[in-house]
């Protein structure tokens, strides 16, 4: 399969279902066939890696697994003998954070084949295809930071998962039926016009209890806290004050902000789950003309203050975008004019921060916010990208297309457009 994105510094790979245990994948026999060819076969003592014997290969397993579960899953698809002294990543609880694809973000395009869905490793470049048969009868709600996929069933809609997209494992939670107040059952009926847009999952994920999934509808202001296993979702509604936010999962915590705070949610075996106030904001917020983003900047809570005010020479838009380190010991933003070297992607519903390291120099700038396409000055093209550190604005250089055609495109396209 050929790659959407142009830039040489992407490595692109096909990837298929991880083989069973004693099914290769694919390009292993492809890579036999080719060996048993070769007009020069390698001297008679060449190493059987076959035969590494478990505990080198299980070492082995485990430094790669450390690494990323993407090149795991490749290891384990080399030979039987190299999964048989490794653990299978299907058969492991969906919610053991050793087998999470953390860095692997998905992109979306309007022209992918149905079941199949592209994916960037923000940390290394590397770019792969996966095929995901449940997308067939299932739809996207949204990606947990753990890189997890929230799944619901297209007809039946009361179903919804967790998917891990590179090893498949599949976590089932209680029905949407045991979490909706009754005034939202009929929502979720087929016929349901405004599904989609309802019961957007941003800011959903798993706490730092490492069993209990939080699966957060910010449009309905609704947290569900359950267990895999538990037959119904512990309910928690909250209020943003009608502001428009991003709520977000961060250090396995839920935060989210009204007009006055950023608020944390705090839960404990002998207590019932409750919002607190983790720093106040301290700002003017419109709750009509502003939004405020929270977003998880190289494992530091940060705060975007989107706003729109007086055009200037450097900012002909008048679209600000304010940033602010969360500062947990004082209890207050701190205002920063830079985002540590990182490019950041904003959306109405998420973010993602991405290191300049791994691409090309001059494919992306530094301390620099750029706005993912349904942000609606980017959509009308009023605003592009953000320079944080003196203020000054860019005008995008193209408008949505079916397929990305540069690294930003491509990185403005995940996860923001309908899957």
């Amino acid at each position: 399969m050929g790659s959407v994105l142009p830039s040489p510094c992407l490595a692109s790979t096909t990837w298929t279902a991880p083989p069973t245990a004693t099914t290769p994948p694919r390009w292993a026999e492809r890579a036999r066939t080719h060996r048993s060819m070769d007009p020069f076969p390698a001297p008679a003592l060449e190493r059987n890696w076959a035969d590494l014997g478990d505990g080198p290969a299980g070492l082995i397993a485990d430094r790669v697994l450390a690494r990323d579960v993407a090149d795991y899953v490749r290891f384990r698809a080399v030979c039987s003998s190299w999964r048989r002294c490794s653990a299978d990543p299907r058969v492991q609880g969906g919610l053991d954070r050793r087998f999470h694809p953390r860095q692997w973000t998905m992109l979306c395009e309007e022209l992918a084949v149905p079941a199949r869905r592209s994916f960037l490793n923000t940390s290394t470049g590397e770019f792969v295809q996966v095929d995901i048969p449940e997308l067939h009868d299932h739809k996207v709600l949204a990606s947990t930071p753990e890189g997890l996929l929230v799944l619901v069933h297209k007809r039946q809609r009361a179903a919804v998962h967790l998917l891990n997209p590179l090893t498949r494992q599949i976590t089932h939670l209680p029905p949407l039926t045991t979490l909706l107040p009754p005034k939202h059952i009929d929502k979720l009926s087929e016929d349901y016009i405004y599904f989609d847009g309802e019961f957007k999952a941003w800011g959903s994920g798993i706490a730092n209890d490492d069993s209990t999934v939080l699966l957060c509808f910010n449009r309905l202001r609704i947290i569900g806290m359950a267990k895999p296993g538990d037959e119904s979702w512990n309910l928690l509604d909250y209020s943003a004050n009608g502001m428009t936010t991003a709520p977000l999962m961060f250090a396995g915590r839920f935060y989210c902000v009204n007009l006055t705070d950023v608020m944390v949610l705090e839960m404990g075996p002998n207590q019932p789950p409750q919002l607190k106030v983790a720093a106040n904001l301290g700002l003017h917020v419109s709750p009509i003309a502003h939004s405020v983003h929270l977003m998880n900047n190289s494992g530091e809570l940060m705060l975007v203050h989107r706003r729109c005010g007086r055009p200037t020479p450097r900012n002909k838009s008048g679209w600000a975008y304010d940033a602010y380190r969360v500062d947990f010991d004082s209890g207050t933003l701190f205002p920063v004019k830079s985002l540590g070297g990182s490019a950041v992607f904003m959306a109405l519903d998420c973010s993602l921060s991405v290191p300049l390291d791994v691409f090309p120099s001059d494919s992306l700038c530094a301390d620099t916010i750029y706005l993912r396409f349904d942000i609606r000055e980017r959509m009308m093209l009023k605003a592009g990208e953000y320079h944080v550190a003196d203020g000054s604005a860019e005008l995008p250089c193209s408008l949505v297309v079916p397929r990305p055609h540069t690294l930003i495109d491509c990185l403005s396209f995940s996860d923001t457009v309908k899957k």
